[in-house]
């Protein structure tokens, strides 16, 4: 997939149709693409969640709280993610 041909990825569609792996190819392909912004980042963090890949998820997480300080979308989930598995799933951020 090249960088002029992503589209925005609707995670909950995919996640409704279990097309996780579609998803993962799209979102990935935006984070080369743009890798100033932090929406792909939460995406595929919320969808390795959903998969029990809590490893990546923490990662992504991290980077779109990094990218995104300011945010508060970015940062509940990352705070409800790490409320649900715990601040060792992941490394220190701040």
């Amino acid at each position: 997939m090249q960088c002029d041909t992503v589209e925005a990825v609707n995670v909950a569609a995919f996640s409704k149709q279990g097309r996780y792996d579609e998803a993962l190819v799209s979102l990935v392909t935006a984070t080369q693409c743009d890798r100033s912004s932090a929406q792909p980042h939460s995406s595929l963090a919320a969808i390795y969640g959903a998969l029990g890949d809590h490893d990546s998820a923490a990662t992504h997480y991290a980077i779109a709280a990094q990218l995104a300080p300011r945010r508060p979308n970015v940062l509940l989930n990352y705070a409800m993610f790490l409320h649900r598995h715990g601040p060792s799933t992941c490394c220190t951020v701040f």
